[in-house]
């Protein structure tokens, strides 16, 4: 998620938000019949096509009134002190004063085949707005507001998503989905195992999937990433993108190999920043995470001081049970300057004050392609 676009989006915010807040001794109506809501991040949960009804003066009838529609997104953010959700920004996206510049192109994807099988007839909706994908997989928006909008993606024999994006006009915003089959025979989930995906924009235009688990001798640890697909018979990365937007998906246990149990342990998952302009939290990264039993967690970058390659972003940690019980902890930890072929394997790094922990610096030393 860009960082620095969601600051000046709450602070044009504010004013949107005190105008509406100063039409509340008129008899105003709000209308939340046709808001959906969805999660932005962690934190965050995004309040969609908010409808308020203002009564003006009718020119056409001298003495009676006629109602202005206005369309609004907000976002609230979650503040567990007192369990409230907390409006932190208000984007007008329809009626009079509206400004639709923006324009967007929704590519969707097979996430186990990446590039090479786009998906066409996919259903998109984008805010209120639905089309289909072309042959190329491509969706295609336009007279959009800026701002925050889900991002809906549903297609025949394929398990449906749900991302959040941030739509600027400065420029046409590309969006990449990518959606897992939902047939085992074809790649589904099977009970037991879990999926990553990564997608991205278009700068940096190579970010790469880093798994690392418990390995089967004690004390030691697999490192699964783009060399080396298949290191510690638990997990597998099925596809690896080098040239934008992605997807990078990993499978545990792999595609091929559903039966086989998950051991025991702390599975960490990271985002690196290989290659290309740009940073991570100007990417519109999206992460989402899958379990066989269609719970889904989607994770975006943090506020962090970016500096470009050789950032690493640890997403979160999964830790499977000796029952085969399993437990999902966000981390959200950005390191700097991680250089990037031996690739050095150690244990978790000292536990922080966090839910999870950071990955070691040593597994994303000496990476090369």
């Amino acid at each position: 998620m860009n960082t620095y676009g969601i600051a000046r989006w709450a602070r044009c915010a504010v004013v949107a938000a005190s105008a509406a807040l100063a039409l509340g001794a008129q008899a105003q109506v709000i209308d939340f019949s046709g808001t959906r809501g969805a999660g932005v991040n962690q934190t965050d949960v995004l309040l969609e096509n908010l409808r308020l009804l203002v009564p003006v003066p009718n020119p056409q009838q001298p003495g009676t009134t006629t109602t202005v529609e206005s369309n609004y997104n907000i976002l609230f953010r979650f503040d567990p002190a007192t369990l409230h959700l907390v409006p932190v920004g208000l984007q007008q996206t329809g009626g009079s004063g509206s400004v639709q510049c923006a324009t967007a192109q929704v590519t969707v994807f097979d996430a186990l085949r990446g590039a090479n099988q786009p998906l066409a007839n996919a259903s998109v909706t984008l805010g209120t707005r639905s089309t289909t994908t072309n042959a190329q997989g491509v969706a295609s928006f336009a007279g959009l507001a800026q701002g925050f909008f889900t991002v809906t993606t549903t297609a025949p024999n394929y398990s449906p998503a749900n991302q959040t994006v941030l739509l600027n006009c400065s420029a046409p915003n590309q969006v990449a989905v990518a959606l897992s089959p939902a047939s085992g025979s074809a790649g589904g989930l099977a009970a037991g195992q879990f999926r990553t995906i990564l997608t991205w924009g278009e700068n940096p235009r190579d970010l790469d999937s880093h798994l690392t688990g418990p390995a089967a001798s004690a004390n030691s640890r697999w490192h699964v990433y783009f060399g080396a697909k298949t290191s510690g018979d638990m997990c597998a990365l099925d596809v690896d993108d080098i040239s934008s937007y992605g997807p990078e998906t990993v499978t545990c246990p792999p595609t091929a190999s559903a039966a086989t149990a998950l051991r025991p342990g702390v599975y960490r998952y990271s985002v690196h920043h290989y290659a290309g302009s740009g940073n991570l939290g100007t990417s519109n990264a999206n992460v989402r995470l899958e379990l066989s039993n269609g719970q889904a967690y989607t994770f975006t970058p943090p506020a962090a001081p970016y500096t470009g390659s050789n950032n690493v972003w640890t997403v979160y940690e999964l830790t499977v049970l000796a029952d085969g019980s399993v437990g999902v902890a966000p981390v959200n930890s950005v390191m700097a300057n991680v250089s990037s072929s031996s690739v050095a394997r150690e244990l978790p790094i000292a536990e922080g004050p966090g839910l999870g922990q950071a990955e070691g610096p040593s597994v994303f030393r000496n990476l090369v392609k």
